[in-house]
């Protein structure tokens, strides 16, 4: 059953739609970081500047490079190593090809590779997925779908549902830097 929701969910992302699903650490509205339209749409129902720029999920390490170009040993190592730790949303110098509307006005790009079993199906079967927060900007995140059709219902193409994680967005922090932007769990 989950497998065909994934599929469906999948299908979804790849025509342009936005879905809400569960993740290693919230409830998260995602869609194809390619979709300009789509991304469009995840901002004005977060109410969120598109100058932020948007964390994304990927599978791997080899589907960050597509984001971030080579990665050499040291950050490979890095990466890996909190994979046991904390949720961790890495920012790194991104590839000149990807968008700004996934970038807003930075020249790095925030990549997490999700611990979260739906999650990491959703990214296996979609490709790379832009993961935000289901929540209006400001607002506390939602913990439960019936919050989340509550406040973003109709505007969803697609809810795959299942439990959410820590609860607490993930940390964000530099790659082979000092610099933490949000705490994690």
């Amino acid at each position: 059953m989950l497998s065909n929701a994934i599929e469906q969910a999948a299908r979804i992302i790849e025509c342009g739609g936005v879905i809400a699903y569960a993740t290693d650490t919230v409830l998260g509205l995602g869609c194809d970081p390619h979709c300009r339209e789509a991304v469009d749409r995840v901002l004005w129902l977060k109410q969120r500047s598109a100058d932020k720029g948007l964390i994304l999920l990927v599978e791997d390490l080899d589907a960050m490079e597509d984001y971030t170009g080579p990665l050499n040993a040291v950050q490979r190592l890095e990466i890996n190593s909190a994979q046991s730790d904390v949720p961790t949303t890495w920012v790194v110098a991104a590839e000149e090809s990807v968008p700004t509307w996934i970038t807003g006005t930075h020249d790095s790009i925030a990549l997490r590779i999700p611990r979260h079993a739906t999650a990491g199906a959703l990214c296996r079967a979609a490709g790379a997925i832009v993961s935000t927060s289901a929540n209006v900007s400001s607002y506390p995140v939602l913990t439960d779908t019936r919050g989340l059709r509550d406040w973003f219902g109709p505007h969803l193409d697609y809810v795959l549902t299942g439990p959410a994680g820590t609860g607490v967005p993930s940390e964000v922090r530099e790659l082979m830097g000092m610099k933490v932007y949000r705490h994690g769990s």
